[in-house]
């Protein structure tokens, strides 16, 4: 209770409008504390967090692709898997509020298994070959307990009733996230603590014992529960058998008055399995991920706690060994991750699964293709309210997100809507052009009236992305390059009052399990790429010559508003033999590996591993990607 003092000391303070001590935070509003509980600086009450108190919001769904028809077998009811590039805890609050139409009453209180492994973010430092400081995890402490205690919250929220989750971490941080997740799921709905114990070499000169094992906390999040113990049961041991015929005690049993299962025993929780990142170490494939966790430990744990057609949630998809064994054994999976390098490595995983080890024998191939699934984004959009809008409001609004003058001009009887650039820019008119879409018929058109009057220049349109009917970002035909900037087909009217903030993509590979968040919502700004393929002899070669970005300065950091060219470019990956419908990442290449000389890269691949078709993705800091196709003619010339 506040005194009579203290209640008009604080009504002082709101006259004034200054911000109230947070001393008074516990009287103001008081908790019913639970029998114990982790305090630390920044924890902020659940009621708060999912009234979007932290400044972050629940953010549409953005259906990127569809991987459906023959090569994808459609489910009964529509359902399509989803692999999900943008921040887990903007999706989560999408989840939880239940208003997207992508996935309306169709996940929340559906799914029957989280798995996670977030990154162990400490303030551990790892050093480079002569020990200096080379890369220190970003959140640290209080900072990264309250990061994962969030998402945990809001996966309790959206769990099935009779659901569990599975909290992978490693010995530095499992301790605090223990006692959270006792608050969020509650101490009477811990069922296990499971040990993976894997083998190792340790450093030279070790003044400790040898740390090899890994933490899994299992949870459910009610005293209702799935656990097929058939399911997992392993061999019984040898001495475990003869001891049971003989009648002795250490067997488990005493005498025969119980029976031994025939099926086997129930694991222990301390489980040996190989690490994944070893090369083969347990017969299935490897992405080459860091962090990638071997597929028998994922394969126990998934049929252990959920059955055929439930739905598994993985929110660090990582390499997508989750969705990858998931969809092996029947179940339907969502997997999220904020990397631009776990997004292309789990589309690739799964649109190249039939050629992955079968989980019953990794000697055979698994011979399957992926059911029915979908690619989306979220936090980068188009606007829905800007479909409706009357035309010239909806070019008012367009010049505003692409830094467009309306200045009207004609070539050759063509008429463009404005310049972008000293570049003449198309307007689409979605609502004149009802019947057609910005495709090959389109840009002949805006040809045929120019005629050679732009040869070697560029033209932009714009258009919504759902009526581009190219995958790249731009075309060339007849000596003139068309770029699109796409308006994501959903628009939120009003957006977060506060500055946008996007994920920054890592510019190294020893970086991209580093923790960050997005706050609010933002645009897609295709970079600006000056590149060049080259046969020479058995190589094929890549030369870019410039780079730029365009984000905006009010979306960057202090650093950032210094960076320019090449700084701001985080990966290229590539499909080296590009199939014309989807990109299936075969190679990437991080800024900080890249031999960056006069202002120019070159990526060399083998003659031997490419295709007639070369699609590049070049990704900057801010995640805009642009993508570009290169066709081989004849196996000496290149052309995009």
């Amino acid at each position: 209770m506040l005194s009579k003092a203290e209640k008009d000391y604080v009504i002082d303070l709101l006259e004034k409008g200054e911000s109230i001590p947070e001393d008074f935070k516990y009287k103001l509003f008081p908790v019913n504390h639970k029998e114990y509980e982790l305090a630390y600086a920044g924890k902020m009450r659940r009621e708060d967090l999912l009234a979007d108190d932290d400044g972050s919001f629940p953010v549409p769904l953005q259906i990127e692709r569809l991987f459906n028809g023959s090569d994808h077998p459609a489910y009964d009811d529509g359902w399509h898997n989803m692999i999900i590039f943008g921040d887990n805890l903007q999706f989560l609050k999408t989840v939880y509020k239940n208003e997207d139409p992508v996935i309306k009453d169709t996940v929340k209180g559906k799914v029957k298994l989280i798995y996670i492994d977030p990154p162990f973010a400490t303030s551990d430092d790892f050093s480079s070959k002569d020990g200096a400081k080379a890369y220190r995890d970003k959140k640290e402490g209080a900072e990264f307990i309250e990061y994962l205690r969030k998402r945990i919250i809001l996966a309790h929220s959206i769990l099935s009733e009779d659901g569990s989750i599975f909290v992978h971490l490693d010995w530095k941080m499992a301790h605090y996230i223990k006692i959270i997740l006792d608050e969020v799921f509650g101490k009477n709905n811990f069922r296990n603590e499971i040990i993976w114990a894997y083998n190792g070499p340790g450093s030279p000169g070790m003044r400790q014992f040898n740390r090899k094992h890994d933490t899994i906390f299992w949870y459910s999040k009610s005293s209702k529960w799935i656990f097929n113990d058939d399911a997992i049961r392993v061999e019984h041991s040898e001495k475990t058998v003869d001891n049971f015929k003989a009648g002795l005690d250490g067997s488990g049993f005493i005498g025969n008055s119980y029976a031994l299962n025939q099926k086997g025993k129930i694991p222990e929780d301390w489980w040996q399995m190989a690490v994944a990142s070893r090369v083969k170490a347990d017969g299935y494939n490897r992405m080459g991920y860091p962090t990638e966790k071997p597929v028998k430990l994922i394969e126990r744990i998934i049929r252990a706690c959920s059955c055929e057609d439930d739905i598994v949630l993985d929110f660090f998809a990582g390499s997508g060994v989750v969705a990858s064994v998931a969809e092996k054994l029947n179940r339907r999976w969502i997997t999220c991750d904020i990397g631009k390098l776990s997004y292309y490595t789990v589309q690739k995983r799964m649109i190249e699964i039939a050629k992955s080890k079968s989980l019953t024998n990794a000697k055979k191939k698994y011979q399957k293709h992926a059911r029915a699934f979908m690619t989306c984004s979220l936090g980068t959009y188009d606007l829905k309210a800007a479909l409706t809008m009357e035309f010239h409001k909806y070019k008012e609004f367009v010049s505003g997100l692409f830094n467009i003058d309306l200045v009207e001009s004609k070539i050759g009887g063509y008429t463009f809507e404005g310049r972008k650039d000293d570049h003449p820019v198309v307007i689409f008119n979605y609502n004149l052009h009802k019947d057609s879409n910005v495709d090959d018929a389109f840009l002949a058109d805006i040809g045929e009236h120019i005629g050679n009057r732009m040869h070697g220049g560029r033209i932009y349109i714009v258009s919504p992305s759902t009526r581009v009917d190219f995958l790249t970002d731009y075309e060339e035909q007849n000596g003139i390059r068309y770029y699109f900037l796409k308006i994501p087909y959903q628009m939120v009217k009003e957006l977060h009052q506060k500055d946008f903030k996007k994920f920054r993509q890592p510019r190294s590979q020893k970086d991209v399990n580093a923790l960050d968040e997005s706050i609010g919502f933002s645009f897609n700004r295709t970079p600006s790429v000056k590149s060049s393929l080259s046969c020479q002899d058995d190589k094929i070669v890549l030369t870019v010559t410039e780079f730029s970005s365009e984000e905006p300065r009010s979306g960057k950091t202090a650093e950032e508003k210094t960076m320019s060219g090449f700084e701001l470019l985080s990966a290229v990956f590539i499909d080296s033999d590009y199939n014309g419908r989807e990109f299936v990442m075969s190679n990437v290449f991080f800024s900080d590996e890249l031999n960056i000389s006069d202002n120019t890269f070159t990526i060399e691949l083998s003659k031997a591993s490419v295709g007639q078709k070369i699609m590049v993705v070049y990704t900057d800091i801010f995640g805009n990607d642009l993508t570009e196709c290169f066709t081989l003619e004849g196996g000496a010339k290149c052309r995009k």
